[in-house]
């Protein structure tokens, strides 16, 4: 990275990046990032990293506006203070294309070999769609209560968020008893995790010095019916925030209930037939998708390092430990294990965003002829598709759905078939 002062320059904006920021190239042809800026519109930035092939730049105007360009419902994204939006400035068709593109520009290697993409899918209202929330915070020095709220765009700054467009009311509706019941009683910095069901009803689970007190003293605000503490647990232990499936707020569960429905549908399509079929579902969490794989499966082990709430099912069993470990386990160790090895029809995985490369060859071992894999991160599932096409996987299909509109994430569901055994 270069040094020195910082220099302005005009350029126009070709794209939205995977990452969130716009694009475009400065004259010397370096690709240059900037937070804020919209396709097609020529704008003025101020340098803030040079390296050899690109640079970044903080947007100083807008020169000539993009007629994609909107104006944001959010007045923490227009002051450019908050970091938990990226897109509020562009029109939603816009976003919705742009994530297409990264999905292409990710997967070119298993599209190029054949696998059919399906055109993105949107089933999301564009705000009012988080049931479930991830808020910081930090203690100043001698302040008298800690601010909550999300980080600053490139930064670990926090900025108080009084209200946010992106929650579903009953999560918005508690934030002013976070800011007065709970804010006095954190200490030094910590997370705050907040989940509402369809009844509104909200659960709290606070991460990092808090006084018990305080936690406690939150039920009965706002809407909020339980807060977790460390191992201590106030009033509601857990939601049921679709039929069946009960969550925590500590744990995962998909941020929006449209989206979530969408991606069930996508993964159900995409493990079809699954009549007689024994499934090893890996990554369960909380069973949001073992719930649909069990209609028409002749059994299913779930396995999860920390998974949420199990449900029960006489056709389903739970495994609890390291996801490569167990599926290690199922390959090599003892006669049972190997015959139940033998005996999968269908593998899926729904790995965190880092992907599942450590348990890929294990997977690959178990012979399974179908595997459906479930990514958040175009980026790291192109690098275990790549692995599995290695290890006799072919790509065959793959739905993209915007689960959450606003920001640069895609969830994609890709099916994939075994066309070859290695030696």
């Amino acid at each position: 990275m270069t040094a020195g002062p910082a220099r302005e320059l005009e350029l126009t904006v070709d794209s939205l990046a995977a990452g969130g920021d716009a694009v475009g190239r400065a004259e010397d042809g370096r690709v240059v990032f900037v937070t804020g800026a919209a396709p097609g519109e020529r704008v003025r930035v101020r340098l803030t990293e040079e390296h050899r092939q690109f640079a970044r730049g903080a947007l100083l105007s807008v020169l000539t506006p993009s007629p994609d360009r909107v104006e944001p419902p959010c007045p923490l994204f227009r002051d450019r203070t908050c970091g938990g939006c990226a897109w509020q400035h562009v029109a939603y068709p816009v976003q919705a294309a742009a994530k297409q593109a990264s999905i292409v520009s990710a997967l070119r290697r298993p599209l190029t070999g054949g696998m059919a993409l399906d055109p993105i899918e949107s089933p999301v209202a564009p705000y009012r769609w988080r049931r479930r929330a991830r808020f910081h915070w930090v203690r100043p020095a001698g302040g008298e209560a800690a601010l909550v709220g999300l980080y600053a765009p490139r930064s670990r700054r926090v900025t108080p968020v009084p209200a946010c467009p992106q929650l579903e009311p009953a999560l918005e509706a508690a934030l002013p008893a976070i800011h007065a019941v709970l804010a006095p009683g954190l200490f030094q910095k910590g997370e705050i995790d907040m989940l509402c069901d369809p009844a509104g009803q909200v659960q709290v689970a606070v991460r990092g010095p808090c006084r018990a007190r305080a936690a406690e003293g939150l039920v009965g605000q706002g809407g909020v019916v339980g807060v977790i503490l460390g191992r201590q647990v106030f009033g509601a232990a857990a939601l049921e925030i679709e039929p069946g499936q009960w969550a925590q707020a500590d744990r995962f569960v998909q941020p929006s209930r449209a989206g979530n429905a969408a991606l069930l549908s996508a993964v159900d399509r995409a493990t079809r037939p699954r009549d007689g079929a024994r499934v090893l579902e890996l990554y369960a969490g909380s069973g949001n998708l073992t719930r649909m794989l069990l209609e028409g499966a002749a059994s299913v082990l779930a396995v999860d390092t920390r998974p949420g709430r199990q449900i029960g099912h006489p056709r389903l069993r739970w495994q609890v430990g390291p996801v490569e470990e167990v599926v290690a386990d199922l390959v090599g160790q003892g006669a049972s294990s190997a015959a139940e090895a033998a005996a999968i029809d269908l593998v899926v995985l729904d790995p965190p965003r880092e992907g599942a490369r450590a348990a890929l060859d294990s997977i690959a071992a178990l012979g399974a002829p179908r595997i459906v894999y479930v990514s958040c991160d175009p980026a790291t599932l192109a690098r275990d598709l790549d692995r599995l096409a290695e290890l006799g996987y072919r790509a065959l299909h793959a739905a993209a759905i915007d689960l959450m509109p606003q920001t640069a994430h895609v969830e994609v569901v890709v099916s994939l078939a075994l066309t070859a055994r290695t030696a």
